[in-house]
């Protein structure tokens, strides 16, 4: 794991350790009951059937948290590009969350197959299996299969929705933000040009600077907020790209491991129960490691979401503050 990736994981964790110990017997709910109000990205709500620990990441990781941003932007005339900037940072952490519950929920689903792992090298210790040993390693494999894929929760398809959605949004602030800049390029051109008696068919128009960016105008400064929330957007959708790849193969590895531990089941066969957990031991290692890496990438996004959205807000107080 790099250094950016341990210092997101490392803060996270201490979040989520420090809100499990003010939640307590509260933290173990279904994930229906813990969605609350759906998200507008309309991902699945389709409750888990095991009940493990989950917090609500998108409401306490995000800064500024979003009650804050809630009651700035009734006070601030923003652009209703800013406030649906920060709606889709929302909807992204809320993705990172369900990834991140997709993760813990498929570790705790994964020590069936670790128990059947165990009993079958037992077997192989003693040459040879009993009928009991057999029932047992099926019972563990039944119990895997039995369980619903997690990342059915956020599909294929949504993910696609989402990036799309996203990149329309991109699209919209750059044009914006080219329109802006041309406009605050004609205005200085304007100006200089009109000093000397010469407005080249413009309307001369004194250009006021924004107090606490005394060289810019509010044009130059809405072009730069634009800028940093187009950033922003890009790195976004680049996250979402990322994590849809990996959190794709985990959904085929898990139901392809479903399918397989069903028809050990199905079987209850010796030679078949070994030669298919085997299988699942040499590449459990591999499967542990994609699931790090989708949880690493989605805390890492939660961490940029931050930076972007605390970037932006600083952008949009400064020239409010100098009003």
């Amino acid at each position: 794991m790099g250094r950016k990736a341990r210092i997101a994981c490392a803060a996270i964790g201490a979040s989520i350790g420090a809100s499990m110990r003010n939640t307590g017997k509260h933290s173990r709910l279904t994930l229906q009951d813990q969605l609350g109000k759906p998200s507008s990205l309309k991902l699945s709500s389709a409750p888990l059937k095991s009940q493990i620990p989950y917090l609500h990441l998108s409401q306490n990781l995000l800064s500024p948290r979003q009650e804050t941003l809630i009651e700035l932007i009734k006070t601030l005339n923003l652009h209703p590009l800013f406030v649906n900037y920060f709606k889709d940072g929302l909807e992204a952490c809320r993705v990172c969350e369900l990834l991140i519950l997709s993760v813990h929920q498929i570790r705790a689903n994964n020590q069936w197959i670790e128990k059947a792992i165990k009993l079958t090298k037992k077997i192989d210790d003693a040459t040879s299996g009993t009928d009991n040993q057999c029932r047992m390693i099926c019972e563990e494999l039944s119990a895997f299969s039995r369980q619903m894929n997690p990342f059915c929760l956020v599909s294929k398809e949504k993910f696609h929705d989402v990036c799309q959605a996203f990149a329309m949004r991109l699209r919209k602030l750059k044009a914006k933000h080219k329109k802006t800049m041309r406009r605050a390029k004609l205005k200085r051109i304007a100006k200089s040009m009109g000093s000397m008696g010469c407005t080249l068919g413009l309307q001369k128009k004194r250009i006021k600077p924004v107090q606490g960016n005394p060289k810019m105008t509010r044009q130059e400064v809405l072009g730069v907020q634009l800028d940093v929330a187009a950033k922003g957007h890009f790195t976004l959708i680049n996250y979402m790209a990322t994590m849809s790849i990996v959190a794709g193969s985990l959904y085929d590895e898990v139901e392809h491991m479903k399918v397989r531990a069903n028809m050990c089941v199905q079987s209850g066969k010796s030679d078949t129960i070994k030669e298919v957990v085997k299988s699942f031991d040499q590449r459990n290692t591999y499967f542990l490691e994609q699931l790090e890496e989708l949880e690493n990438q989605a805390c890492l996004c939660l961490r940029d979401i931050n930076a972007s959205r605390r970037s932006i807000m600083k952008e949009i107080m400064v020239p409010q503050q100098g009003r």
